[in-house]
């Protein structure tokens, strides 16, 4: 895990997205797993209730905080503390693979 952060991350702050849930194409957010290892902008932290523990008290209570992120070609998502990081080099999963065509 990435250092802890305590008092959530700044809005309007540029992070890199890891998608950390189910990878798949039956996962109900493939389409953030396909987006996985891109720039987003920070949005507004929508549970902000959480923001008075540190980040690792808030993933012992399972209460982690949730930010809408805009992505370069504008898709919007809520996007996990976990999942926003300062740097490339704290990837921890492989590039998904290319979108299946429909």
């Amino acid at each position: 895990m990435p250092a802890a952060i305590k008092d959530g991350i700044a809005k309007g702050s540029k992070r890199w997205f890891e998608y950390h849930c189910w990878e798949s194409e039956s996962s109900s957010d493939a389409e953030l797993w396909h987006r996985s290892h891109q720039r987003v902008t920070v949005g507004a932290c929508t549970n902000k209730e959480y923001g008075r523990h540190t980040q690792e008290e808030r993933y012992e209570d399972g209460c982690p905080l949730a930010y809408r992120v805009t992505f370069k070609d504008g898709h919007k998502a809520d996007a996990m503390e976990d999942e926003l990081l300062t740097s490339k080099k704290d990837y921890s999963r492989p590039n998904p693979p290319p979108r299946r065509k429909a």
